[in-house]
């Protein structure tokens, strides 16, 4: 299971918002905290907001903020939103290309793995974060 930078963003956005419930949160501010391209987090977000994830004010003094429940949130719904379902390949050549075996050497390991990335990710909610110090990098005004 690979977990793309959009995804990666996403999560950590979404943990953001969490923790600053109640306050918007402009794109630049969410792009800075993460030290991401502003463009980048941009598409993620709107994304986000397909989804039902976050809501946004426009204008000045603006930004986004959650709307959904951070208890009802897993980081499996997140990447779903994002990535789509997770992909279950399970040859380490990738899917589409073949080696001369008629058992793959791998593929009971990579499936025990991918079975426990998405079991985790689905049990971890983003209030799981909240009751964290992670360390958001974002300052109050």
């Amino acid at each position: 299971m690979r977990i793309s930078e959009a995804a990666s963003i996403a999560m950590h956005a979404l943990i953001l918002l969490a923790e600053k419930q109640g306050d918007l949160l402009s794109n630049s501010r969410i792009a800075e905290a993460f030290n991401i391209s502003a463009n980048h987090s941009s598409k993620v977000l709107q994304r986000l907001m397909k989804s039902g994830f976050i809501g946004a004010v426009r204008g000045p003094g603006g930004g986004y903020y959650l709307t959904v429940d951070p208890a009802e949130v897993s980081l499996l719904d997140v990447y779903r939103a994002v990535d789509g379902q997770p992909d279950t390949c399970t040859c380490l050549f990738g899917r589409g290309k073949h080696c001369s075996l008629d058992t793959c050497l791998f593929s009971e390991m990579i499936s025990d793995a991918e079975k426990l990335i998405q079991k985790h990710l689905g049990s971890v909610t983003l209030a799981h974060y909240m009751d964290m110090d992670i360390g958001l990098p974002v300052k109050d005004n």
